[in-house]
Protein backbone atom coordinates (compact mmCIF):
# COMPACT_ATOMS: atom_id res chain seq x y z
CA UNK A 1 0.00 0.00 0.00
CA UNK A 2 1.47 3.22 -1.32
CA UNK A 3 0.43 6.77 -0.02
CA UNK A 4 1.03 9.74 -1.88
CA UNK A 5 2.28 12.96 0.10
CA UNK A 6 2.28 16.64 -1.14
CA UNK A 7 5.39 18.78 -0.20
CA UNK A 8 5.23 22.10 1.84
CA UNK A 9 8.99 23.14 0.20
CA UNK A 10 7.17 25.34 -2.04
CA UNK A 11 5.84 27.45 0.90
CA UNK A 12 8.88 28.34 1.71
CA UNK A 13 9.72 29.61 -1.90
CA UNK A 14 7.04 32.05 -2.08
CA UNK A 15 7.53 33.51 1.20
CA UNK A 16 11.22 34.15 0.50
CA UNK A 17 10.09 35.66 -2.69
CA UNK A 18 7.97 38.11 -1.19
CA UNK A 19 10.70 38.98 0.89
CA UNK A 20 12.65 39.98 -2.27
CA UNK A 21 13.25 43.90 -3.36
CA UNK A 22 11.50 44.52 -5.92
CA UNK A 23 14.18 44.88 -8.31
CA UNK A 24 15.16 41.56 -7.36
CA UNK A 25 12.00 40.06 -7.43
CA UNK A 26 11.39 40.84 -10.99
CA UNK A 27 14.21 38.59 -11.56
CA UNK A 28 11.94 35.69 -10.50
CA UNK A 29 11.67 33.27 -13.38
CA UNK A 30 7.84 32.96 -14.31
CA UNK A 31 8.37 29.33 -13.83
CA UNK A 32 9.03 29.82 -10.20
CA UNK A 33 6.25 32.03 -9.41
CA UNK A 34 3.92 29.30 -11.42
CA UNK A 35 4.82 26.65 -9.04
CA UNK A 36 4.68 29.07 -5.98
CA UNK A 37 1.08 27.94 -4.87
CA UNK A 38 -0.51 28.41 -1.44
CA UNK A 39 0.18 25.66 0.64
CA UNK A 40 -1.88 22.07 0.72
CA UNK A 41 -3.03 19.92 3.30
CA UNK A 42 -0.89 16.41 3.60
CA UNK A 43 -3.91 13.99 2.58
CA UNK A 44 -3.04 10.62 2.73
CA UNK A 45 -4.80 8.79 -0.81
CA UNK A 46 -5.03 4.93 -1.57
CA UNK A 47 -3.12 4.13 -4.73
CA UNK A 48 -6.36 1.52 -6.51
CA UNK A 49 -3.73 0.05 -8.81
CA UNK A 50 -2.45 -1.74 -5.79
CA UNK A 51 -5.71 -2.85 -3.81
CA UNK A 52 -5.51 -5.85 -3.36
CA UNK A 53 -9.81 -7.24 -2.86
CA UNK A 54 -11.38 -10.33 -3.64
CA UNK A 55 -12.79 -10.26 -7.31
CA UNK A 56 -16.46 -12.03 -7.86
CA UNK A 57 -19.23 -11.31 -9.87
CA UNK A 58 -22.61 -10.21 -8.58
CA UNK A 59 -25.48 -11.18 -10.84
CA UNK A 60 -27.75 -9.59 -10.48
CA UNK A 61 -26.85 -6.59 -8.05
CA UNK A 62 -29.68 -4.88 -7.84
CA UNK A 63 -33.24 -6.04 -7.04
CA UNK A 64 -36.86 -4.34 -6.18
CA UNK A 65 -39.52 -6.25 -4.88
CA UNK A 66 -42.99 -4.90 -3.33
CA UNK A 67 -44.45 -6.90 -0.38
CA UNK A 68 -47.21 -6.23 2.21
CA UNK A 69 -46.80 -6.80 6.18
CA UNK A 70 -46.47 -10.67 6.59
CA UNK A 71 -45.36 -11.42 2.80
CA UNK A 72 -42.46 -12.68 1.56
CA UNK A 73 -39.95 -13.14 -1.34
CA UNK A 74 -37.07 -15.16 -2.53
CA UNK A 75 -34.16 -13.64 -4.92
CA UNK A 76 -31.10 -15.93 -6.46
CA UNK A 77 -28.39 -14.88 -6.58
CA UNK A 78 -25.08 -16.13 -8.57
CA UNK A 79 -21.88 -15.16 -7.37
CA UNK A 80 -18.76 -16.28 -9.73
CA UNK A 81 -14.70 -16.01 -8.94
CA UNK A 82 -13.11 -14.05 -11.26
CA UNK A 83 -10.04 -14.27 -9.23
CA UNK A 84 -6.84 -16.12 -9.50
CA UNK A 85 -7.12 -17.66 -6.13
CA UNK A 86 -9.67 -19.72 -4.25
CA UNK A 87 -12.28 -17.24 -1.88
CA UNK A 88 -14.20 -17.56 0.89
CA UNK A 89 -17.38 -15.90 0.53
CA UNK A 90 -19.16 -15.50 3.78
CA UNK A 91 -22.37 -13.56 3.23
CA UNK A 92 -23.41 -10.39 5.65
CA UNK A 93 -26.20 -8.92 6.18
CA UNK A 94 -25.81 -4.61 6.23
CA UNK A 95 -28.26 -1.90 6.58
CA UNK A 96 -28.69 -0.11 3.43
CA UNK A 97 -27.09 4.09 3.84
CA UNK A 98 -29.79 6.07 3.62
CA UNK A 99 -32.77 3.98 3.38
CA UNK A 100 -35.68 5.37 4.17
CA UNK A 101 -36.74 3.00 6.67
CA UNK A 102 -34.25 0.91 9.05
CA UNK A 103 -34.26 -2.41 7.54
CA UNK A 104 -34.13 -5.38 10.34
CA UNK A 105 -31.85 -7.73 9.87
CA UNK A 106 -33.68 -10.53 11.35
CA UNK A 107 -36.35 -10.22 8.46
CA UNK A 108 -33.76 -12.00 5.75
CA UNK A 109 -32.13 -14.82 5.52
CA UNK A 110 -29.12 -15.97 3.14
CA UNK A 111 -28.62 -19.95 2.48
CA UNK A 112 -26.08 -21.10 2.49
CA UNK A 113 -24.17 -19.51 4.80
CA UNK A 114 -20.82 -19.50 3.66
CA UNK A 115 -19.23 -21.47 0.35
CA UNK A 116 -15.04 -21.80 -1.03
CA UNK A 117 -15.31 -20.90 -4.42
CA UNK A 118 -12.15 -21.82 -6.69
CA UNK A 119 -11.48 -19.35 -9.69
CA UNK A 120 -13.84 -19.82 -12.29
CA UNK A 121 -16.69 -21.53 -9.87
CA UNK A 122 -20.08 -20.21 -9.17
CA UNK A 123 -22.28 -20.49 -6.61
CA UNK A 124 -26.36 -19.96 -6.05
CA UNK A 125 -26.99 -18.23 -3.08
CA UNK A 126 -30.72 -17.60 -1.77
CA UNK A 127 -32.10 -14.63 -0.43
CA UNK A 128 -34.72 -14.91 1.55
CA UNK A 129 -37.13 -12.30 3.01
CA UNK A 130 -40.49 -11.62 5.68
CA UNK A 131 -42.05 -8.91 6.49
CA UNK A 132 -43.26 -9.02 10.09
CA UNK A 133 -46.92 -8.21 10.18
CA UNK A 134 -46.42 -4.98 12.26
CA UNK A 135 -43.93 -3.53 9.69
CA UNK A 136 -44.28 0.06 8.87
CA UNK A 137 -45.28 1.25 5.54
CA UNK A 138 -42.57 2.85 3.28
CA UNK A 139 -39.46 1.73 1.41
CA UNK A 140 -36.90 -0.26 2.85
CA UNK A 141 -33.31 -1.54 2.00
CA UNK A 142 -30.73 -3.99 2.63
CA UNK A 143 -27.06 -5.06 1.63
CA UNK A 144 -25.95 -8.54 0.91
CA UNK A 145 -22.06 -8.28 1.64
CA UNK A 146 -20.22 -11.44 0.13
CA UNK A 147 -16.88 -10.22 1.50
CA UNK A 148 -15.42 -7.76 3.63
CA UNK A 149 -13.66 -6.21 0.76
CA UNK A 150 -14.57 -1.82 1.38
CA UNK A 151 -13.43 0.73 -1.27
CA UNK A 152 -11.22 3.07 0.91
CA UNK A 153 -11.77 6.86 1.10
CA UNK A 154 -10.22 9.72 1.75
CA UNK A 155 -12.28 10.98 3.95
CA UNK A 156 -13.82 8.97 7.09
CA UNK A 157 -17.54 7.86 6.35
CA UNK A 158 -20.00 6.34 8.73
CA UNK A 159 -20.67 3.68 5.68
CA UNK A 160 -18.58 1.44 4.30
CA UNK A 161 -18.63 1.34 1.11
CA UNK A 162 -18.76 -2.74 0.07
CA UNK A 163 -17.18 -3.75 -3.21
CA UNK A 164 -18.72 -7.25 -3.69
CA UNK A 165 -22.29 -6.67 -2.76
CA UNK A 166 -26.09 -7.49 -3.54
CA UNK A 167 -28.58 -4.48 -3.15
CA UNK A 168 -32.03 -5.20 -2.19
CA UNK A 169 -34.84 -2.27 -2.39
CA UNK A 170 -37.84 -3.46 -0.29
CA UNK A 171 -41.43 -1.64 -1.17
CA UNK A 172 -43.65 -2.49 2.24
CA UNK A 173 -47.53 -1.19 1.38
CA UNK A 174 -50.66 -2.13 2.72
CA UNK A 175 -54.25 -1.73 0.93
CA UNK A 176 -56.11 1.82 1.52
CA UNK A 177 -58.89 1.30 3.94
CA UNK A 178 -60.25 4.35 3.10
CA UNK A 179 -61.37 4.81 -0.63
CA UNK A 180 -61.44 8.95 -1.58
CA UNK A 181 -63.07 10.00 -4.83
CA UNK A 182 -62.43 12.49 -5.79
CA UNK A 183 -58.40 13.16 -5.96
CA UNK A 184 -58.49 16.90 -7.59
CA UNK A 185 -60.87 19.61 -7.87
CA UNK A 186 -60.63 21.68 -11.32
CA UNK A 187 -62.50 24.89 -11.89
CA UNK A 188 -63.28 28.07 -13.82
CA UNK A 189 -64.51 30.34 -11.68
CA UNK A 190 -65.50 34.05 -11.60
CA UNK A 191 -64.90 36.48 -8.45
CA UNK A 192 -67.55 38.04 -6.12
CA UNK A 193 -69.15 34.40 -6.60
CA UNK A 194 -69.39 31.79 -4.14
CA UNK A 195 -68.97 27.70 -5.06
CA UNK A 196 -69.75 24.38 -3.43
CA UNK A 197 -67.70 21.19 -3.43
CA UNK A 198 -67.74 17.37 -2.15
CA UNK A 199 -65.07 14.55 -1.34
CA UNK A 200 -66.39 11.56 -0.51
CA UNK A 201 -65.08 8.69 1.71
CA UNK A 202 -65.99 5.03 2.27
CA UNK A 203 -63.98 3.27 4.88
CA UNK A 204 -64.22 -0.25 4.20
CA UNK A 205 -62.21 -1.51 7.06
CA UNK A 206 -63.56 -2.58 10.53
CA UNK A 207 -62.60 0.47 12.80
CA UNK A 208 -63.97 4.08 12.38
CA UNK A 209 -60.95 6.00 11.15
CA UNK A 210 -60.21 9.46 12.10
CA UNK A 211 -60.10 12.60 9.72
CA UNK A 212 -58.44 16.28 10.17
CA UNK A 213 -59.60 17.99 6.72
CA UNK A 214 -57.13 21.21 6.35
CA UNK A 215 -56.36 23.83 3.46
CA UNK A 216 -52.90 23.95 2.88
CA UNK A 217 -50.18 24.86 -0.18
CA UNK A 218 -51.60 27.64 -1.60
CA UNK A 219 -48.65 28.84 -2.77
CA UNK A 220 -46.53 25.50 -3.33
CA UNK A 221 -47.15 24.99 -6.57
CA UNK A 222 -46.68 28.48 -7.96
CA UNK A 223 -43.87 28.41 -10.90
CA UNK A 224 -43.63 31.70 -11.24
CA UNK A 225 -43.59 35.47 -8.96
CA UNK A 226 -47.29 35.69 -9.20
CA UNK A 227 -49.55 35.85 -5.99
CA UNK A 228 -52.62 33.42 -5.91
CA UNK A 229 -55.94 34.34 -6.60
CA UNK A 230 -57.05 34.25 -3.13
CA UNK A 231 -55.65 32.99 0.32
CA UNK A 232 -56.72 29.84 1.75
CA UNK A 233 -59.11 31.70 4.11
CA UNK A 234 -61.56 32.33 1.19
CA UNK A 235 -62.15 28.13 1.42
CA UNK A 236 -64.70 26.79 4.74
CA UNK A 237 -64.46 23.30 5.21
CA UNK A 238 -67.43 21.45 6.77
CA UNK A 239 -66.60 17.49 7.66
CA UNK A 240 -67.04 14.80 10.45
CA UNK A 241 -64.45 13.74 12.38
CA UNK A 242 -64.60 10.09 11.77
CA UNK A 243 -65.45 7.75 8.86
CA UNK A 244 -67.52 5.18 10.51
CA UNK A 245 -66.61 1.23 9.73
CA UNK A 246 -67.86 0.16 6.91
CA UNK A 247 -69.79 3.86 6.28
CA UNK A 248 -69.53 6.82 4.54
CA UNK A 249 -68.55 10.53 5.10
CA UNK A 250 -68.48 13.66 2.73
CA UNK A 251 -66.37 16.52 3.20
CA UNK A 252 -67.85 19.58 1.56
CA UNK A 253 -65.51 23.15 0.50
CA UNK A 254 -66.99 26.24 -0.21
CA UNK A 255 -65.45 28.92 -1.61
CA UNK A 256 -66.45 32.34 -1.63
CA UNK A 257 -64.11 33.79 -4.45
CA UNK A 258 -63.26 37.69 -3.40
CA UNK A 259 -64.64 40.91 -5.58
CA UNK A 260 -61.63 41.64 -7.96
CA UNK A 261 -59.94 38.08 -7.23
CA UNK A 262 -57.86 37.39 -10.60
CA UNK A 263 -55.48 34.61 -11.64
CA UNK A 264 -55.17 31.45 -10.34
CA UNK A 265 -54.99 29.47 -6.79
CA UNK A 266 -53.44 25.88 -6.62
CA UNK A 267 -53.30 24.27 -3.46
CA UNK A 268 -53.72 21.06 -1.50
CA UNK A 269 -56.92 20.08 1.02
CA UNK A 270 -54.95 17.28 3.31
CA UNK A 271 -57.56 15.23 4.64
CA UNK A 272 -56.03 14.32 7.40
CA UNK A 273 -56.57 10.63 7.36
CA UNK A 274 -55.56 8.68 10.54
CA UNK A 275 -54.36 5.34 8.37
CA UNK A 276 -50.68 3.93 8.07
CA UNK A 277 -51.71 2.62 4.31
CA UNK A 278 -52.57 6.13 3.02
CA UNK A 279 -49.33 8.41 2.25
CA UNK A 280 -49.30 12.10 2.50
CA UNK A 281 -49.72 12.21 -1.66
CA UNK A 282 -52.86 10.19 -1.66
CA UNK A 283 -54.01 11.85 1.02
CA UNK A 284 -54.52 15.13 -0.55
CA UNK A 285 -56.83 16.71 -2.91
CA UNK A 286 -55.63 19.09 -5.17
CA UNK A 287 -57.02 21.98 -6.05
CA UNK A 288 -56.91 24.22 -8.95
CA UNK A 289 -59.30 27.26 -9.87
CA UNK A 290 -58.82 30.00 -12.89
CA UNK A 291 -60.48 33.46 -11.85
CA UNK A 292 -62.51 33.69 -15.40
CA UNK A 293 -63.76 37.29 -16.37
CA UNK A 294 -66.24 37.74 -19.14
CA UNK A 295 -65.01 39.57 -21.63
CA UNK A 296 -66.37 43.29 -22.56
CA UNK A 297 -65.49 43.64 -26.41
CA UNK A 298 -66.27 41.37 -29.36
CA UNK A 299 -63.69 39.46 -31.11
CA UNK A 300 -63.89 41.16 -34.83
CA UNK A 301 -63.36 39.23 -38.10
CA UNK A 302 -63.08 40.92 -41.35
CA UNK A 303 -63.53 38.98 -44.31
CA UNK A 304 -64.19 39.83 -48.26
CA UNK A 305 -67.08 38.37 -50.23
CA UNK A 306 -66.40 38.45 -54.36
CA UNK A 307 -69.86 37.79 -54.85
CA UNK A 308 -73.32 38.83 -53.96
CA UNK A 309 -73.91 35.15 -52.26
CA UNK A 310 -76.13 34.55 -48.94
CA UNK A 311 -73.76 34.50 -46.03
CA UNK A 312 -73.72 31.78 -43.33
CA UNK A 313 -71.88 32.51 -39.80
CA UNK A 314 -71.76 29.36 -37.71
CA UNK A 315 -70.64 29.80 -34.31
CA UNK A 316 -69.92 26.56 -31.91
CA UNK A 317 -68.39 27.25 -28.14
CA UNK A 318 -66.97 23.56 -27.22
CA UNK A 319 -67.58 23.50 -23.58
CA UNK A 320 -64.66 21.21 -21.11
CA UNK A 321 -64.91 19.36 -17.74
CA UNK A 322 -64.94 22.32 -15.91
CA UNK A 323 -67.96 22.68 -13.43
CA UNK A 324 -67.70 18.84 -12.78
CA UNK A 325 -68.44 17.06 -9.66
CA UNK A 326 -70.33 19.40 -7.99
CA UNK A 327 -68.24 22.45 -8.22
CA UNK A 328 -71.49 24.96 -8.72
CA UNK A 329 -70.15 26.39 -12.10
CA UNK A 330 -72.23 23.99 -13.98
CA UNK A 331 -75.37 25.24 -12.87
CA UNK A 332 -74.39 28.91 -15.04
CA UNK A 333 -76.36 29.59 -17.58
CA UNK A 334 -75.55 28.50 -21.41
CA UNK A 335 -73.59 29.74 -23.69
CA UNK A 336 -74.66 32.38 -26.03
CA UNK A 337 -73.07 35.02 -28.64
CA UNK A 338 -74.14 38.87 -29.21
CA UNK A 339 -72.93 38.94 -32.79
CA UNK A 340 -72.78 42.25 -35.33
CA UNK A 341 -72.43 42.26 -39.13
CA UNK A 342 -71.49 45.69 -40.99
CA UNK A 343 -72.06 45.04 -44.80
CA UNK A 344 -69.46 46.83 -47.44
CA UNK A 345 -71.63 50.38 -47.65
CA UNK A 346 -71.06 50.67 -43.10
CA UNK A 347 -74.21 49.74 -42.57
CA UNK A 348 -74.94 47.30 -39.70
CA UNK A 349 -77.03 43.95 -41.09
CA UNK A 350 -78.84 42.44 -38.53
CA UNK A 351 -78.41 38.68 -39.24
CA UNK A 352 -80.64 36.23 -38.76
CA UNK A 353 -80.85 33.38 -36.20
CA UNK A 354 -81.67 30.54 -38.86
CA UNK A 355 -80.21 27.31 -36.25
CA UNK A 356 -79.45 26.51 -32.85
CA UNK A 357 -77.89 23.41 -32.56
CA UNK A 358 -76.68 20.68 -28.81
CA UNK A 359 -73.61 18.67 -29.20
CA UNK A 360 -72.29 16.61 -26.35
CA UNK A 361 -70.00 13.30 -25.87
CA UNK A 362 -70.90 10.85 -23.67
CA UNK A 363 -68.99 7.78 -22.35
CA UNK A 364 -70.54 4.90 -20.16
CA UNK A 365 -67.71 4.18 -17.93
CA UNK A 366 -69.23 6.06 -15.24
CA UNK A 367 -68.96 9.38 -14.02
CA UNK A 368 -65.71 10.68 -12.39
CA UNK A 369 -67.81 12.41 -9.78
CA UNK A 370 -69.94 9.62 -8.28
CA UNK A 371 -68.14 6.88 -6.30
CA UNK A 372 -67.74 3.67 -7.05
CA UNK A 373 -70.23 2.24 -4.18
CA UNK A 374 -73.15 4.61 -5.26
CA UNK A 375 -72.48 3.54 -8.80
CA UNK A 376 -76.24 1.85 -10.54
CA UNK A 377 -77.64 1.46 -13.93
CA UNK A 378 -78.49 5.09 -14.07
CA UNK A 379 -74.96 6.66 -13.49
CA UNK A 380 -73.14 4.76 -15.97
CA UNK A 381 -73.19 7.50 -18.49
CA UNK A 382 -71.06 10.42 -17.91
CA UNK A 383 -70.93 13.60 -20.21
CA UNK A 384 -67.33 15.05 -20.34
CA UNK A 385 -68.08 17.42 -23.35
CA UNK A 386 -70.60 19.15 -24.89
CA UNK A 387 -70.83 22.16 -27.55
CA UNK A 388 -73.42 25.30 -28.34
CA UNK A 389 -73.84 25.91 -31.85
CA UNK A 390 -75.82 29.09 -33.62
CA UNK A 391 -76.09 29.78 -37.35
CA UNK A 392 -76.66 33.00 -38.65
CA UNK A 393 -77.72 33.80 -42.46
CA UNK A 394 -77.82 37.07 -44.25
CA UNK A 395 -78.56 38.12 -47.97
CA UNK A 396 -75.20 38.84 -48.94
CA UNK A 397 -73.17 42.01 -51.01
CA UNK A 398 -69.66 41.55 -52.54
CA UNK A 399 -67.23 43.92 -50.90
CA UNK A 400 -65.29 44.37 -47.07
CA UNK A 401 -67.70 42.99 -44.59
CA UNK A 402 -67.26 43.13 -40.75
CA UNK A 403 -67.83 40.35 -38.27
CA UNK A 404 -68.34 41.24 -34.36
CA UNK A 405 -68.74 38.26 -31.82
CA UNK A 406 -69.13 38.73 -28.06
CA UNK A 407 -69.56 35.34 -26.52
CA UNK A 408 -71.13 34.74 -22.84
CA UNK A 409 -70.63 31.80 -20.98
CA UNK A 410 -68.28 30.21 -23.13
CA UNK A 411 -64.51 28.97 -22.31
CA UNK A 412 -63.96 28.71 -26.05
CA UNK A 413 -65.28 29.02 -29.21
CA UNK A 414 -64.85 28.64 -33.07
CA UNK A 415 -66.58 30.31 -36.48
CA UNK A 416 -67.22 29.49 -39.87
CA UNK A 417 -68.28 32.28 -42.65
CA UNK A 418 -69.36 30.66 -45.66
CA UNK A 419 -70.01 32.49 -48.77
CA UNK A 420 -72.61 30.54 -50.84
CA UNK A 421 -74.51 27.80 -50.40
CA UNK A 422 -74.20 25.89 -46.99
CA UNK A 423 -74.60 22.48 -46.30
Amino acid sequence: MRTTTVSTTLVILLICAACIPATAADMVSERSIAVAMPPVPEVAMEDSSDMDFSKLQISPRYSHTELMPGEGDKVTVTVTNKDNKTISVAPMVKGQPYSEYIFDETWVTVTPEAAELEPDAKEEFTIDVTIPDGADRGNYGVQIAFTDDVMPTPYPTPYPNYINVFNFQVSVWKPPVIQIQNSYIQDRIESDREYDYQINLKNVGEEDIGIDPKIGGGRMYRHDMMLPAFEDDAITITAPSVVPAGGTATVSLHLAVPEGAKGRYNGDLDLGIDDPSIDEWMGAIHLSFEVWTQPREAFVKTFTAETDSPITIEIRSDQGWYGECGSGSADVEEPYFDVTLEGPTGNDVTPGLSKVAYHGSVDLGGSGCTPPWEIDSSGTYHESQTSYIERYTVAGAAGNWTLGMLPHYAERFEYTITIGDAD
